[in-house]
């Protein structure tokens, strides 16, 4: 059977209780960054602590430890693949989540896919090497709101960040901001947009200390470069 750790057994147990992060923190004295970092695999409760979980949760300490069957769960587990990679699945009504057999010596799942089907699972935590879900946090992350070296999402941050909204060492975007900015606005040290600000600024609004625009747009900075558009 399935070993699972005691972070994926944490929330499950607290998604039948229908108990909300805070509750269960409240319920043994800690914070819900703390449940939250005990279900993404980032901490493990005090054992002193593991008594008053296993009570919240309606369970012995024993069962908290140990595998608990999905039929007990009333969630749907089977082993599954992504891309080649071996792990199990668990989905249920407002929720699908993967994770990989296969772990970092920190317990960090190669692959977590973790997608939350309704606007009450919105906040459905990704964690892993490569990060898929709503809240997403990987060296590759995509998520509606993705941390990563590598980061795709609505909200995106990390050194290489493609996104609506993108902060990172190159980002690009709709609206984006870093070293290298792309979109159409542009806040960085090369910025290249509609509107762009930067220290070298491209744009048809362009701001910076080198700016450089189109003979129909706006630049200022110290040194100003116009295009002249050639008439056909």
């Amino acid at each position: 059977m399935y070993k699972r750790m005691l972070g994926e057994t944490i929330y499950r147990l607290r998604k039948e209780k229908g108990l909300s992060q805070s509750e269960l923190g409240n319920f043994v004295g800690v914070s819900n960054k703390a449940v939250s970092k005990w279900e993404t695999y980032e901490a493990n409760p005090d054992i002193t602590l593991l008594p008053l979980l296993a009570q919240a949760l309606g369970v012995t300490t024993d069962e908290l430890l140990t595998d608990i069957s999905p039929e007990k769960t009333g969630l749907k587990t089977e082993d599954a693949k992504f891309f080649g990679v071996e792990g199990t699945a668990i989905n249920s009504q407002n929720e699908y989540e993967f994770i990989s057999d296969r772990k970092t010596k920190k317990g960090l799942p190669f692959v977590h896919i973790h997608v939350g089907k309704n606007i009450s699972t919105i906040n459905a935590k990704a964690r892993g090497v490569i990060a898929i879900g709503n809240n997403a946090k990987g060296i590759i992350s995509l998520g509606l709101v993705s941390v990563g070296l590598v980061s795709i999402g609505i909200c995106s941050l990390g050194l290489l960040c493609f996104s609506v909204f993108a902060v990172g060492l190159v980002a690009v975007g709709v609206i984006a901001a870093g070293g290298l900015a792309m979109g159409s606005v542009a806040i960085g040290i090369v910025a290249v947009g509609a509107i762009a600000v930067g220290f070298v600024s491209v744009g048809a609004l362009a701001v910076g200390y080198y700016a450089h625009t189109g003979d129909s747009g706006y630049a200022f900075g110290k040194h100003i470069f116009i295009h002249k558009m050639l008439a056909r």
